[in-house]
């Protein structure tokens, strides 16, 4: 397994980490999630009353292979896709993220929810982030961003711009509307060097996928389900930036494609959260209530670093070797140290309620925020079972 170094956060593992030795800061795009899909391949390629169709080789709950036929449709012209653009970009944000202490920065793409500045982005855009700022792409300004809250599970965070207003606002679709085949363009700050964005034309080639996923940063995986698979060549920066239809609505959110690291899908396939269940998630955090989803509001933290699961090469995430998650570092001065965790501990409850890996502990942490004191139960490095009550600290967002 990979050791994960949480970003001070919930969302790898614990919603903790611990400084890393200093380094120089880099520059990367935080993209899209890099993915190992848990796709079946394209089995067959077939001529069906007249139209071309591509065939992929699914197997259903019997185990039976079975082949799903492909419509394509084609991609949109180029005189479509520069109207198309033009009409979404006013409506954007590059988003541009400090992690201070691991020495990074990052980049992804927004999409303007309200006049007053709510942007709806990924959350692997703005994970563990101690600065962010927005460049507005419709009046060409630079504001201070907050987070409002996110969805971990489901990729999808809400930004607020402070001191924005009259703002261009996105035109949302209607994603069951969405069908394969369709033409379907990718708008984002590819690349993450900001100014114009580059746009990604393509057609819809699957429903309702599965991937897996692993992130730049920390290599943590986990599983999106339920998205929009697209052949386009939607890239690193493009995360949190719109998948547009014909009429220039908002049917997806960008979240993952191939971005050559360790593993990857086929080049030129992308992937999109349906905006319908991306636009519960911002409604949900938009109540103002943090559920067993959507956390709304600061991080808490415990200050640890844990063990997580790796990425296998055939897409798969290997299992973990015991129930619980161990503890591989713990800050100082920090909510663990002063309950006395240590390295090699393993927790196995927090708040009565058992944690088994450390995704587990990753939702627990979640439904918290600083000030909350929790009831930690670990094994120590000795055998010896230990329990403790801590008062969890602020962190960047998960």
């Amino acid at each position: 397994m990979d050791e994960t170094e949480l970003a001070w956060s919930g969302r790898h593992l614990g919603d903790e980490q611990y400084p890393p030795p200093r380094r120089r800061r880099r520059r990367y795009s935080r993209t899209c999630l890099v993915i190992v899909a848990t796709l079946f391949l394209a089995a067959a390629v077939a001529l069906f009353n007249g139209g071309q169709q591509a065939g992929r080789r699914l197997v259903d709950q019997h185990g039976t292979a079975v082949i799903t036929p492909r419509v394509t449709k084609g991609s949109f012209t180029p005189d479509e896709v520069d109207a198309l653009a033009n009409k979404v970009t006013p409506s954007l944000v590059d988003v541009e993220t400090v992690i201070e202490h691991l020495g990074a920065v990052g980049a992804g793409t927004g999409i303007v929810l309200s006049s007053s500045g709510d942007v709806l982005t990924n959350n692997h855009v703005i994970n563990g982030a101690t600065t962010i700022e927005v460049v507005n792409l419709g009046n060409h300004r630079r504001y201070p961003a907050t987070v409002v809250g996110y969805d971990r599970d489901h990729d999808v965070a809400v930004l607020r711009m402070t001191d924005a207003s009259r703002l261009d606002t996105t035109r949302i679709g209607d994603s069951d509307t969405v069908g394969i085949g369709d033409p379907v363009l990718g708008v984002g700050n590819a690349g993450g060097r900001g100014g114009k964005p580059t746009s990604a034309p393509g057609v819809v080639t699957a429903l309702n996928e599965s991937i897996n996923t692993s992130d730049e940063l920390t290599g943590s995986v986990e599983q999106l389900k339920g998205l929009i698979e697209v052949a386009a060549d939607i890239r690193p920066g493009d995360s949190g930036g719109p998948l547009i239809n014909a009429r220039g609505e908002v049917v997806g959110v960008n979240t993952a494609a191939s971005v050559g690291f360790k593993y990857s899908t086929q080049a030129g396939t992308g992937y999109a959260i349906p905006i319908n269940d991306a636009m519960a998630i911002v409604r949900a955090i938009q109540s103002g209530v943090t559920s067993d989803e959507a956390h709304v509001g600061p991080t808490g933290m415990l200050g640890i670093a844990v063990i997580g699961p790796a990425l296998q090469p055939d897409g798969t995430i290997s299992p973990s070797t015991q129930p619980g998650a161990q503890v591989t570092n713990v800050s100082s001065d920090s909510p663990a140290d002063a309950v006395g965790l240590t390295e090699g501990d393993l927790i196995v409850a927090l708040d009565n309620t058992p944690v088994n890996s450390p995704n587990d502990l990753i939702s627990v942490i979640g439904r918290h925020h600083p000030g909350d004191r929790v009831v930690l139960h670990w094994v120590d490095t000795g055998g010896t079972q230990r329990a403790a009550t801590a008062t969890l600290a602020e962190g960047p967002p998960a």
